[in-house]
């Protein structure tokens, strides 16, 4: 049975300093399942961004706990695919043999913890574990009578796309001569259990542990170093140990609160439907252990390596970016940093990434790669281009004029580049682009994921250029491109594939509608470009026995969203959570695949708060069922904290904090007869078109609109 249960297991935590009404939801919202089973998507999760663990039941009644830590990837120079030597490595396990027992299991979102109570012949043990914040270590606390030996068992260490149980993901001609890195070395220093795992190319990671026995308690502190060079990280490890050791397992989890508390108070979200709400709180949860502004990049694992899968990398033609999605809304685009990071960083193998017969300097990249962006473009050429537009984002809520001239504005020139090299005039005077891929679906010449992406990037350029007068000797070939660009191919039933390719079966991608979501380049702002959106998404997900998924529906719940139909895309939604939630809300498709649940959260919030080129829609699309809502501190485009409450279906108060100073154009369900304004004299107020609000908001100030 798996519900929400207040932590009863778990020894207590200060709760100084942290607002009431956070400590109630999150204890309410904790998973608690009375029989850990053998089952990946249904396991315990610990995380502090850089290692993280999953808890769950192997077989032969054993508490298992599978290792990840995000960095540690092969870096070998053969001649493979980069999914077997560039590829995530497995790292090993935590085991507790429960002697033909069962454990209950409870992810404590409060606490940032999971902990349970093993039942066997010879009594009862409760566990807890966590990752700390702000520590590179795990913890595993064993309490009770009998209490079982911790047993570390290391993986082979090998690509587990190799390993993996569907043949129909390797090409073993390809593959020939390639082997597992070397077995690895188990001994003990001192007090410290170490598991070194050589690397054919070089460096290694290294498993370190500890055990201290008291009576009746059994503590374990675990780390995992990593180098592409050196060969004593154990070094590492046992430092990230004995500091742990020296503050004390109490000030450990002091801060460690401290630090999850505080990440938790960015925002707040409540509709009268349980499960969302549930969902929110676990993919915050699931976001602070995945990733933080100085870890690495999320790809399809996260830190939570999983042996069963064939995507142990990055994948750039829809995975990375749905990841991203919900950053913003949700006021953490903090956790965008290492992404945007990556990129500025590795702009040299970006262009090494692009045919040699291009005349430009230009960057692009293919389907997957690891955090080096190593990876040849092939058929698929906006790629690249779609993520920048999450790096655009980031510097639109949170005003980064400096990164967006200096670090943005570079690499979106570099990628137009790419697709200068490709673009030709055809006979009807149009610019044309030659044959390329639509994301899992076919070659087709102006494919439109390609149009809108280059359109996109080509409105962006100009509107920075203008914004900062650069000036910059490509704008005219940039105004160029936009004028005489080929329209959307599009007939009767929405918008094609591409050029006289038209989607003939059910597609779970929907990169042939990005100009409707997430670019908003094609505005819903007249009735005959409405029906052109739903005539596309229509059509779309008319097929019968189609091959869709959970992000197909997400998708459309956003697309919904934008076109203000509330009810949709709560349906849209809905299926995703009745057809594809997993109990610990991770994501499977023939491995772990961590964006849908992202793209799903981007959904939900975007239900309550949209923004896009200084337009803010508070609640734009809220379902009849949901008559109560109250939300603090989602952001806006354009640096504004927003919070709203509804009640009996009406919007009752609004707030607008402007972080930045800047102006916006609002819209809400509060009449101009019927709502009052609350602010400072140096805020400016006008009334534009449709009920909306125009306001300018000098730096720090807030806004509030109450219904009378």
């Amino acid at each position: 049975m798996i519900g929400c249960l207040i932590n009863i297991y778990c020894i207590n935590a200060s709760i100084s300093n942290f607002d009431n009404k956070y400590k109630k939801v999150l204890e309410k919202y904790s998973i608690y399942t009375d029989s850990v089973i053998n089952d990946y998507y249904s396991s315990g999760l610990i995380g502090n961004g850089l290692l993280g663990a999953s808890v769950y039941k192997q077989q032969g009644d054993t508490l298992c706990w599978e290792l990840g830590r995000t960095d540690v990837c092969d870096h070998r120079k053969e001649n493979y695919s980069i999914l077997y030597t560039d590829c995530r490595l497995p790292i090993g396990k935590f085991l507790v043999p429960m002697a033909k027992g069962s454990s209950s299991m409870l992810t404590d979102l409060y606490k940032c913890e999971v902990s349970g109570r093993i039942k066997n012949i010879d009594g009862t043990v409760s566990w807890r574990t966590l990752t700390p914040a702000e520590h590179n270590v795990f913890i595993i606390e064993l309490e009770g009578e009998n209490i079982p030996e911790i047993i570390f068992k290391p993986e082979q260490s090998i690509s587990p796309r190799y390993t993996y149980k569907d043949q129909a993901y390797r090409n073993n001609d390809f593959l020939v001569g390639y082997t597992a890195n070397p077995d690895p070395i188990v001994y003990t220093k001192n007090e410290f259990s170490i598991c070194k795992q050589p690397l054919l190319a070089g460096g290694e990671y290294t498993t370190v542990w500890t055990i201290s026995n008291r009576k009746n308690k059994k503590v374990l502190i675990a780390s995992i170093a990593y180098s592409q060079v050196h060969t004593d990280t154990e070094k590492e490890a046992i430092n990230n140990i004995k500091t742990v050791q020296k503050e004390t397992l109490k000030k450990v989890e002091k801060r460690h609160l401290k630090w999850w508390h505080t990440f938790y108070s960015k925002s707040y979200v409540s509709v009268p439907e349980d499960r969302y709400n549930a969902f929110f709180w676990s993919q915050l949860y699931k976001l602070g252990s995945a990733t933080r502004s100085n870890r690495y990049p999320i790809d399809l694992m996260g830190p939570w390596f999983h042996n069963e899968t064939p995507w142990p990398a990055i994948w750039w033609n829809l995975n990375i970016q749905l990841t991203y999605s919900p950053m913003f809304t949700i006021n953490h685009s903090e956790l965008s940093i290492p992404l945007l990071k990556m990129l500025d960083d590795n702009v040299e193998n970006l262009k090494r990434n692009v045919p040699a017969l291009c005349p430009y300097p230009a960057i692009a990249i293919g389907r997957s790669s690891t955090y080096n962006c190593k990876r040849t473009v092939e058929k698929e050429h906006g790629l690249l281009l779609w993520t920048l537009f999450y790096y655009w984002k980031y510097c639109s809520y949170t005003m980064d004029d400096t990164r967006l001239k200096e670090k943005l504005f570079p690499l979106l020139k570099l990628s137009i580049n790419y697709y200068r090299y490709l673009l030709f005039k055809g006979e009807d005077k149009y610019l044309h682009l030659p044959s390329s891929h639509s994301p899992e679906y076919a070659d087709t010449e102006d494919c439109n994921f390609e149009l809108s992406l280059l359109r996109w990037g080509c409105e962006t350029l100009i509107k920075t250029d203008k914004r900062f007068t650069i000036n910059d000797p490509l704008l005219p070939e940039w105004e160029n491109i936009l004028n005489n660009l080929v329209p959307y191919p599009a007939d009767q039933d929405g918008f094609l594939i591409g050029k006289n390719t038209k989607l003939k079966s059910g597609h779970r991608h929907y990169s042939h509608l990005l100009m409707l979501y997430p670019l908003q380049n094609f505005p819903l702002t007249t009735a005959e470009n409405i029906e052109i959106a739903k005539k596309s998404i229509n059509y779309w997900l008319g097929f019968k026995n189609a091959y869709y998924c959970g992000y197909t529906y997400t998708g459309a719940s956003s697309m919904s969203t934008l076109m203000g139909e509330g009810n949709r895309a709560y349906n849209y939604l809905n299926i995703f959570f009745d057809k594809y939630m997993t109990p610990n809300t991770l994501y499977k498709e023939a491995g772990p695949v961590f964006e849908t649940p992202m793209s799903a959260l981007a959904s939900f919030t975007e239900m309550l708060l949209s923004s896009n080129n200084e337009t803010i829609r508070i609640m734009p699309a809220i379902p009849d069922t949901w008559k109560n809502i109250k939300f603090d501190n989602l952001l806006a485009e354009g640096g504004f904290e927003v919070s709203a409450q509804r009640s009996n279906g009406l919007t009752e108060n609004i707030s607008l904090k402007s972080l930045y100073g800047g102006k916006c154009k609002v819209y809400c369900d509060i009449p101009d007869k019927e709502r009052k304004i609350e602010t400072s004299k140096t805020v400016t107020i006008q009334t534009g078109e449709n009920n909306s609000l125009i306001l300018s908001i000098p730096k720090g100030e807030t806004v509030t609109i109450i219904r009378k």
